[in-house]
Order: structure tokens, then C-alpha cells, then sequence
């Protein structure tokens, strides 16, 4: 009888655990970011549509430019995106599916404006100018056109295809090595990523979306000098490039260097499209309430409710502002 009971208890209690592992792999947080097939920011309204594996939309969210789509979505499931607007080629991803256990998947969709030319040209004033870029054959253009086609639509196979014949026509073009490293980076293999952005550094040191990559591992390799160091090139040619400024701010604040750290932030949200970055903002909130100051620690929370209200870390940022509020519990 004991054994029995036992056994019961046993049972229940592991059905329990599972049916709570169960619900904790239920949801997953999908951010889904729209950038030009050139990777401009897009200054429009933009409708993100979340579809099923059989094409049923599920949700849509209207964002505008750089800001992020987050959608709550199911965890070992399979969706696609439909990204239409303004200006802007309705454009349909490949089927993706969600891992079980991620609690934050992010999708990266590159579209085309109706407006833009056939070919990947770039003005003196786009961040990602290249040099090189100004005498591209027509050929290496066309593939390089098709690679980031095939690249929007999730084909990193038929993309990498694409830009290796791009170089093949033109060995100096820096944004298809820089692509290729991408790619790359999306296989996991960061010794040929960092190979391949490094060569488009060699090649043309005036393309600055290789620098901010090859910051960014540095970053996550914990080579904070290393990663200032890319990061200060940047700043030095462009120093109005959100991404590249957050990197820094985020860059500085781990490697406790808080009080540059505080700076860049303040220079990130001065920026168009500093939205995207947001979490800067939390970061200072979280230095400034280590320093005793309650009052700017909060700003800087309030900043973040602002520009993300809709975060899966909103409710934890609520939460901190009201431990700092006197006489308020967390």
C-alpha cells in the first residue's frame, strides 16, 4: 500500500513538472525587423502579417521604419511573414520554424522599394557607401541583385550561390563579402565569418556595416577593446549610425566603462530610428540605480516604456521603477 502510494505521488508530481515545462515551451517572442535589400532603414509605414504553415494569417502589426514587429507566437511551429506597405514590393519569406525551447526568435526580412533601381547602387549619403561599389560591372550587380532576392526570401544556399559569383565578376565588391559572413554567421561557423568580414574590411576599409559586424563578435567574445576599437573607425566616418553608437554604449557599459557608456546612450537616442535600440535605455537605468540615482535611473526606464511599450521586458522594467520608487515594492 505504501510502495502504491508512493508510486502516486510520484506520478502526480511528475505530471506536474511536465505539464509546467509544458507551459513554459508554449510561447516564444518573435521580433521581425524589415530593412531595404541595400539595408536602409525603411522611413514608411510598414504592415508585418505573421501566416500559418497554411498561409492563414494569424496576426498583423503595423510598425514604422527601423521599429521592430513582436509577435507571441508558438514555440515548435512553422510561420511565415507577408511584409507589404507604401513604396514597398509585397514580399512573402520562406517558412521558418520555431525551436522549442527559444523564448525569443528574430527574423531579419530585407524587402524592395518600388522606387528603387534594378541596380544596388548607393548614394554618397548611405551608412553602407562603398567605395568600390562605384564601378561595379553590370554583371556582379545583377548577382548580387539576386542574391539578396534569395537572401529575403531565406535561400542562404541560392543567396551564397549568388554573391560568390558576384566576386567571381568583381573581386573588389565589399557588400558580398560582407554578406557571405551573414551568411555564415546564421550557419554558426564565426572563424569563416569573421574571415569573410575581415576581407571586406581589406578590400574597402570605407564599408562600415563590416566593421559593426566584426564589432559586434568581438562583443560577444568579450573583446571589448577590440570591439571600441572598430566601433571608434566607425563613429570616426559616421557618427550618426544608430547601430554602430548602441553597439558602442552596450560595448562600454560591459566592459564598465559606464560613464562613456551613459554618454552614448544619450548620443543613440538622439539619432533617427534610436527606437530599434531601445535597450540601451535599460542598461543606464540599471548603472544609474547601482550610482544612487533613483530619478535617472527611472527616466531611463520611462524612455524604454516609451519607445518599446510592447516588450516582453516591459513588465520587468515596471517592476524596477517601482523599486525605486520610495515607499512602492517591486
Amino acid at each position: 500500500m505504501t510502495r502504491s502510494l508512493v508510486c502516486i505521488v510520484v506520478l502526480l508530481t511528475l505530471s506536474s513538472f511536465l505539464g509546467a515545462q509544458m507551459e513554459t515551451r508554449l510561447n516564444c517572442d518573435l521580433s521581425v525587423t524589415v530593412r531595404a535589400i541595400d539595408e536602409r532603414s525603411i522611413e514608411a509605414p510598414i504592415q508585418v502579417e505573421l501566416l500559418s504553415d497554411q498561409d492563414i494569417r494569424i496576426a498583423t502589426i503595423h510598425i514604422h521604419g527601423a521599429e521592430p514587429a513582436q509577435f507571441r507566437v508558438t514555440n515548435g511551429t512553422t510561420y511565415r511573414l507577408r511584409i507589404s506597405g507604401l513604396g514597398i514590393e509585397t514580399t512573402n519569406t520562406s517558412f521558418f520554424e520555431i525551436n522549442p525551447l527559444e523564448q525569443l526568435h528574430t527574423e531579419i526580412v530585407h524587402v524592395r522599394l518600388e522606387s528603387q533601381k534594378e541596380t544596388t547602387d548607393t548614394t554618397p549619403a548611405s551608412p553602407t557607401i562603398s567605395v568600390s561599389e562605384m564601378n561595379v560591372p553590370k554583371k556582379a550587380n545583377a548577382e548580387m541583385e539576386k542574391g539578396l532576392r534569395a537572401f529575403s526570401k531565406g535561400d542562404m544556399g541560392k543567396a551564397s550561390a549568388h554573391f560568390e559569383r558576384a566576386i567571381s565578376e568583381y573581386p573588389r565588391y565589399a557588400r558580398a563579402y560582407n554578406m557571405l559572413g551573414v551568411i555564415a554567421i546564421r550557419g554558426t561557423d564565426r572563424i569563416k565569418a569573421r574571415e569573410l568580414f575581415a576581407k571586406s574590411i581589406q578590400i574597402d576599409s570605407t564599408f562600415l556595416p563590416s566593421y559593426v559586424n566584426l564589432a559586434r563578435m568581438d562583443l560577444q567574445d568579450q573583446d571589448y577593446t577590440g570591439s571600441e576599437s572598430l566601433l571608434g573607425k566607425v563613429m570616426a566616418v559616421n557618427p550618426s549610425m544608430p547601430d554602430a553608437m548602441s553597439l558602442l554604449a552596450t560595448t562600454e557599459f560591459a566592459n564598465k566603462e559606464y560613464e562613456k557608456a551613459l554618454v552614448d546612450v544619450d548620443r543613440t537616442h538622439a539619432l533617427p530610428n534610436h527606437e530599434q535600440f531601445a535597450e540601451v535605455h535599460i542598461m543606464a537605468g540599471k548603472v544609474l540605480g547601482m550610482q544612487n540615482q533613483p530619478d535617472a535611473a527611472i527616466a531611463q526606464f520611462q524612455l524604454f516604456l516609451k519607445e518599446k511599450p510592447d516588450s516582453p521586458q516591459a513588465e520587468s522594467v515596471r517592476k524596477a521603477i517601482a523599486s525605486l520608487k520610495p515607499g512602492q515594492q517591486p
